[in-house]
């Protein structure tokens, strides 16, 4: 049998858990893609995005074993990706990253190979 306290704390912990389940629903519902949306030209830097587009050319870059793609005119910069990648030029690809500008340039910044995923 439970004391008054534990009924208490159970009481308690049960609310939390149907706040949080209302959150989380809510939540899905409010920004269903996370906070993720659709690059174009126009989003601003710091803007979580996604696009989708044929390799057009890829290169490694001097330093730093990067990798930059030309997505369909749009340049992914793939942090420390050169040992990863494994996409190659008329692949059809899928990337989630960041807008940055790096030396007056836009370009979707990818954390890791894992934000790039093929289309088939």
């Amino acid at each position: 049998m439970l004391t008054g306290m534990e009924k208490k704390a159970l009481g308690v912990l049960f609310v939390v858990v149907i706040i949080l389940i209302i959150f989380y629903l809510c939540f899905g519902v409010l920004y269903p893609n996370a906070g993720v949306v659709q690059y174009t030209p126009d989003t601003p830097e710091k803007t979580r995005v996604t696009y989708e587009g044929i390799i057009l050319e890829s290169k490694i870059t001097s330093t730093g074993g990067h990798v930059l793609l030309d997505v369909s005119g749009v340049t992914v910069f793939v942090e420390g990706g050169a040992d990863n990648i494994f996409y190659k030029t008329g692949d059809r690809i899928r990337v989630t990253g960041i807008v940055e500008t790096y030396a007056g340039s836009r370009e979707i910044s990818v954390g890791t190979t894992g934000s790039i995923s093929l289309i088939e």
